[in-house]
């Protein structure tokens, strides 16, 4: 009867193993190339800078003996022309890169290269000799200085330090290359390894648990290279051994559910001045529907129809509570329907789990009177079919049992003649689905009935059953489907 879909769920997008450890791997490796190369720069630029500021002060000291000789025999014109020259030579490739700058007799001598600084170089480079790290700024370039300062002369040889970190960095974006060729091709061997060792291993555990999924529990695989996954797969296994051992207990047990509903139900029953037959489907391996055919001690039968929310084992629950709680108020005078319906609805009420439910057509058949009574619960509209071929349906006229205990019913009573059939069903037939989701339907149903007015009845169910199977092709049963068909005959031909 009732239908509870529960919503699909789907992967959130996470990332695989194999993706996870890359980043991490790769991640690490790259901030600790980073570190390295910056502590590496730092260390070389000091290096660099140290060894600039030997050579600069092995310099000062070659040049300051030179002027101090100069200084003793000519003028500051000599001097000059001696600076000039040797910052020529030296700075050839790189002019305004070397800077020398004298200090004699209270006058200052540059080299006439770099005479724009000397508003202001001595200052700085003064400041730089003393400073720890040789080092200053001069027109946003920075320079290191070696000096000398005796006799009274102060020689001080400074050099930019762009080219040396130029170098420098040149130097280190080679090995950042060098490093990152190797990063891709340790992110290669890594994947490659990653993909051997972890990502195929785990996709064989993902298909081995997928085919535990679906019951295929006796399944081997070859073992795995690493401890680990060889114990997960013990693990997998040893589950897998525990649902097939808990399978077979279950189909065992449902085996013998189906033999006692089976068991519950008529089993060639002969009810006077009707021909039955009928059809009993399970959606499952038991079933939520319950039929029967009751004789009272009044010379009547109840006719029984009843659908229990859902299907399977609680469904199936509920109908044999339903038949016993049935069995039980057919002892009770007097056999008035409305009072019989009552009594089933409060005990059934009483004894089933809150929010569950069910629907019944019951019908009392009296044949001396061909009198058909019936109460219906809430289940699927009857269908009378006269011997003319028009169509009377048996409604609805109550609640369903279990939702109210002090529910009242209505009885409908029609007098039946030979050779008129009524059809009783669950609600599994009007909602058998196709394979593109189409319902039969109730017209469906109706016109099968009617078209085969003429034949014999059990072969009218037949093809009523025929039809129904066309329609839902391959696929399987939604829910229970149970079918009665009846044609009322007269009494001396009711076998």
């Amino acid at each position: 009867m009732l239908k509870i879909r529960q919503p699909d769920s789907s992967l959130n997008g996470s990332r695989s193993i194999r993706t996870q450890l890359l980043w991490s791997v790769n991640l690490t490796l790259g901030i600790a190339i980073l570190c390295l190369l910056s502590f590496h720069y730092q260390k070389e630029m000091s290096g660099e800078s140290r060894k600039k500021f030997e050579n600069l002060r092995d310099e000062a000291i070659a040049i300051h003996t030179a002027v101090n000789h100069l200084a003793l025999n000519h003028d500051s014109g000599e001097i000059q022309r001696y600076i000039d020259g040797v910052c020529n030579r030296i700075c050839s490739g790189n002019p305004s890169g070397h800077r020398i700058t004298v200090k004699v007799d209270g006058k200052v001598l540059h080299s006439h290269k770099h005479a724009e600084d000397a508003p202001n170089i001595l200052e700085v480079i003064s400041e730089a000799a003393v400073s720890p790290d040789h080092q200053a700024v001069i027109h946003d370039r920075a320079i290191v200085v070696g000096s000398h300062i005796e006799n009274g002369i102060s020689v001080f040889v400074s050099e930019d330090l762009a080219d040396a970190r130029r170098a420098i960095r040149t130097h280190l974006l080679t090995q950042l290359g060098v490093l990152a060729i190797l990063g891709i091709g340790a992110a290669v061997i890594v994947n490659i390894v990653l993909l051997r060792i972890v990502d195929r291993p785990l996709k064989r555990l993902v298909q081995r648990v997928e085919q535990i999924a679906v019951g295929e529990y006796g399944l081997t695989t070859k073992p795995f290279g690493c401890r680990e996954l060889q114990n997960l797969f013990r693990a997998i296994n040893s589950m897998s051994e525990r649902l097939q051992f808990n399978e077979r207990e279950r189909h065992q047990q449902l085996e013998k559910a189906q033999r006692i509903q089976q068991h519950l139900l008529p089993d060639a029953v002969a009810v006077p001045g009707i021909r039955i037959a009928h059809s009993f489907k399970p959606a499952d391996v038991v079933a939520g529907d319950y039929y029967d055919y009751l004789p009272l001690s009044d010379g009547s039968w109840l006719i029984c129809l009843a659908d229990v929310t859902g299907h399977g084992i609680p469904a199936a629950m509920g109908a044999a509570m339903l038949k016993s709680i049935l069995l039980g108020v057919t002892e009770e005078e007097p056999f008035e329907l409305i009072s019989i319906v009552q009594k089933v609805n409060r005990r059934f009420a009483a004894t089933v789990l809150p929010g569950n439910f069910a629907s019944m057509f019951l019908a009392q058949w009296t044949p001396a009177k061909q009198e058909f009574s019936w109460v219906s619960a809430g289940h699927e509209t009857g269908i009378l079919l006269t011997e003319r071929n028009t169509v009377q349906e048996l409604s609805s006229t109550g609640l369903l049992l279990g939702i109210d205990e002090k529910a009242n019913y209505e009885q409908q009573t029609i007098t039946l003649a030979p050779n008129q059939r009524i059809l009783l069903f669950s609600d599994g037939a009007t909602e058998t689905l196709s394979l593109s989701g189409e319902l039969f339907g109730r017209e469906r149903l109706l016109e099968c009935f009617r078209r085969h007015r003429e034949a014999r009845i059990e072969f009218a169910l037949a093809k009523i059953e025929e039809q129904l199977d066309s329609h839902r092709g391959t696929a399987n049963l939604s829910d229970d489907l149970t079918l009665i068909a009846m044609e009322f005959a007269e009494m001396n031909d009711s076998e």
